[in-house]
């Protein structure tokens, strides 16, 4: 008789699991700062829903799970997420003290003028999206691997200096993401065919984020910075929390 009963609640279980609605996902989703899943469909197995970051529409994110992932006790996700100007793949996935995220395709940089309207910058042009990790532990919240690489394909950038609108044409450039030497992630950023860095972006430990721009790169800017500091020396640099 127990082993009935036993096997009544394994089975009751595995059903109630796989037709959970889509929702528990958003209430899980809760958790995370700044992201939002809404008007959730389907189950946690497989559905989709709207995917707002920070309360600003990013897309439609579906999602499937990879059931061979029990195995490795890491459960993970493959992921999909729709836009009129392009799209992003990848898995998800996460152990009992870590986590990680996997992320590749093209999207138009429009979709980001949104985040950086709040630094009076706005771009143009295409980003592709070379296959991109990060991974870091559940406690911390911090990324502390990532590699990858972005290519920008070039175009107008807007921005304001000094109160005044200005607007220049960038040629194409690409970010190669990496570990720093703090062993914290970090960005750098070169035109395209040139080996001098125009931007340095790298993640503290402390949860912040340090932003450094060279000397080439207020250049090509069109406000090149004063002074007889080589073209690589950074000459600006600013920090924000952002964990």
């Amino acid at each position: 008789m127990k082993r009935y009963i036993v096997a009544g609640i394994v089975l009751f279980v595995v059903f109630a699991l796989a037709f959970a609605p889509a929702g528990i996902l958003d209430r899980a989703a809760d958790a995370a700062p700044g992201l939002d899943l809404v008007d959730t469909r389907g189950t946690v197995w497989r559905g989709n829903a709207d995917l707002l970051i920070e309360g600003l529409p990013m897309g439609q994110l579906s999602w499937d799970f990879e059931g061979s992932s029990l195995l490795l006790a890491a459960p993970s996700y493959a992921w999909h997420l729709t836009r009129p100007d392009g799209q992003l793949s990848g898995t998800a996935g996460s152990s009992i003290s870590r986590y990680e995220l996997n992320v590749e395709g093209q999207i138009e940089a429009e979709a980001f003028n949104a985040f950086l309207d709040r630094y009076d910058i706005r771009l143009s042009g295409d980003l592709d999206v070379a296959p991109t990790h990060a991974a870091g532990n559940h406690d911390t919240r911090l990324p502390d691997t990532v590699t990858g690489q972005v290519d920008w394909s070039g175009g107008t950038v807007l921005y304001t200096l000094s109160g005044m609108r200005r607007e220049v044409t960038l040629p194409p450039l690409t970010a190669y993401l990496d570990n720093g030497d703090n062993g914290m992630p970090e960005a750098v950023v070169y035109a395209a065919g040139e080996d001098t860095p125009l931007l340095i972006a790298s993640l503290q430990k402390n949860g912040f984020a340090r932003i450094g721009i060279t000397k080439l790169f207020t250049k090509l800017l069109q406000t090149p910075y004063p002074g007889s500091d080589p073209d690589h020396a950074i000459v600006l640099e600013v920090e924000e929390q952002v964990f």
